[in-house]
């Protein structure tokens, strides 16, 4: 009889030991996901950062081709370039002749970049 209790015993640290270690390896999963996770949404924002800074640069060029054809293609000034869409996300320029500035903001999932240019005219 004494036999079986020790037997039971090893039975029962069997089992509370296979418990911590699958509760640590759950611990373990559930911090990589979180992990993945927040990576996979600092990722996605920097794409948006970097889409909404492409969509500044488009502005600037756009103003820069006005200025170049001398062409106002929408009517509200040379070089100003009113809220555009493109790829998913907008742009505008606004261009000021006395400090010789273009200045474009581009916007992608409620993310804005602005660029700034100084030009001088020869």
């Amino acid at each position: 009889m004494i036999k079986n209790q020790a037997n039971g015993n090893r039975r029962g640290s069997a089992l509370i030991t296979t418990i911590i270690i699958l509760s640590f390896l759950a611990v373990l999963g559930l911090s990589l996901v979180a992990f993945l996770f927040s990576r996979f949404s600092y990722i996605t924002m920097q794409i948006d950062r970097m889409k909404a800074l492409y969509l500044a640069e488009a502005g600037i060029s756009k103003s820069i081709c006005e200025l170049k054809t001398g062409v106002d293609t929408d009517g509200d000034g040379l070089g100003n370039i009113p809220k555009t869409g493109l790829a998913g996300g907008t742009y505008k320029a606004k261009h000021d002749f006395q400090t010789a500035t273009i200045e474009a903001v581009g916007s992608f999932n409620e993310i804005e970049r602005t660029v700034q240019i100084r030009y001088s005219s020869y």
